[in-house]
């Protein structure tokens, strides 16, 4: 399956979003408060069809454990279930990583589920600190980080 990866407004990626980050929970909706903030980022994966397949949404914001880092949160990766582990999520987090450092950051975090922690180990990151429970999900968590470079 081919795919692009690019940066679309908010409306493309939320439907996606709560399909994927609210399966299971009785959450119907998926926003953040960093949606609006005038430096995100919504990347979509998007299929021949036009189809948002996969998304992530970056913004500056320091990393809580490592303050006075350069850093940039990654927020939101959602891949649809149909048509996971053919690059899509890692396709997502390399073009995240490249607007990061374009924006002078050296560090990506992220609040990730422990489910995905596999994946995020494969792309470069380290969980870091204790585990804790989402929120919005009741779901266990731990912060992971990347040091990246241009």
């Amino acid at each position: 399956m081919t795919f692009v990866v690019r940066p679309v407004p908010l409306d493309r990626v939320t439907d996606l979003r709560v399909r994927v980050l609210r399966r299971g929970t009785p959450a119907t909706t998926c926003d953040y408060a960093e949606d609006l903030l005038p430096d995100v980022v919504h990347l979509a994966a998007i299929n021949g069809a036009g189809t948002v397949i996969g998304t992530s949404t970056w913004f500056a914001r320091e990393c809580p454990e490592l303050p006075g880092t350069a850093a940039v949160q990654l927020k939101g990766m959602a891949v649809d279930d149909a048509i996971r582990a053919i690059g899509v999520g890692r396709a997502l987090v390399s073009t995240g990583e490249r607007w990061a450092c374009d924006n002078g950051a050296v560090l990506v975090w992220a609040r990730a589920r422990d489910s995905a922690l596999g994946f995020y180990e494969r792309c470069g990151y380290e969980p870091i600190g204790e585990g804790f429970i989402d929120g919005p999900t009741g779901m266990p968590h731990h912060v992971v980080v990347k040091r990246i470079t241009s």
